[in-house]
């Protein structure tokens, strides 16, 4: 049994079941539900890969990839939780905002799929697949951080964890997989099997400090400038006027 990889799994299901325990005793799950779904399907995909690598090691190799092809598709709900945590005040928008993430998830799913066709080696396939959902995922971001920064919404401790979290380990995985295609197997594939995992980590902990407690966002009013009129106010007040006429075109 490869004693890193249960250590490895052993240190991801402490920290997932951290955070829902965590969750639960905050009564925040409720807040979070789809962030909270995930983090249990990751959990639930943990203790699945350990009891294989326990009782059928041989198949181990194979679940556990077939566990992340599947968990790179499910992290989209955390961006659609961070979508609808920027735009909370307008409930209108924040509709608005989810279906954008949808929409361009569903777009790039054209960009996506071809990755799993059209190559001779599991490997390549995989590497694929990791490099097109980290483009999507980099889109939506990006797109996220424009609008709350127009829009000049604060993210909070809470959202910002969240979103910092995914985005390091984006990074982390995104910087793994080009090494394991420039240098090949032979020089590095034992580090590769090190900081996968890792990143995994390093994102769980993140999202173990960043909502250990719920802070609401406090959200104060636009700072006005000597002739009366804030900076932000004429952004905010437009935001406002937009989630009015979008809520009243979907009671249409």
């Amino acid at each position: 049994m490869p004693l890193f990889d249960l250590v490895s799994g052993s240190i991801a299901g402490v920290l997932e079941l951290t955070l829902i325990l965590r969750a639960r005793q905050g009564k925040c799950l409720s807040l979070f539900p789809l962030f909270y779904s995930y983090v249990f399907y990751l959990l639930i995909g943990t203790s699945t890969t350990l009891a294989i690598l326990w009782r059928h090691p041989a198949s181990y190799s194979s679940v556990f990839w077939y566990h992340f092809m599947i968990t790179l598709v499910v992290e989209f709900a955390v961006l659609v939780e961070i979508s609808d945590h920027i735009f909370n005040p307008y409930p209108a928008v924040r509709h608005l905002g989810r279906l954008l993430a949808i929409c361009i998830s569903a777009i790039f799913l054209f960009y996506i799929v071809p990755s799993l066709t059209g190559h001779e080696s599991s490997s390549s396939t995989i590497l694929d697949f990791v490099k097109r959902t980290a483009v999507t995922k980099t889109a939506i971001i990006i797109t996220l951080l424009a609008a709350a920064r127009y829009y000049r919404l604060p993210l909070g401790k809470n959202v910002g964890g969240l979103m910092i979290g995914f985005c390091a380990y984006l990074a982390i995985n995104v910087a793994n997989f080009a090494c394991a295609e420039k240098y090949g197997r032979a020089l590095y594939g034992d580090i590769f099997g090190v900081v996968g995992p890792l990143s995994c980590h390093v994102a769980l902990l993140i999202w173990t400090v960043a909502l250990w407690r719920y802070e609401p966002v406090l959200r104060v009013g636009p700072v006005l400038s000597e002739d009366g009129r804030g900076p932000s106010a004429s952004v905010s007040y437009q935001l406002g006027q937009f989630d009015a006429k979008l809520e009243r075109v979907l009671r249409k």
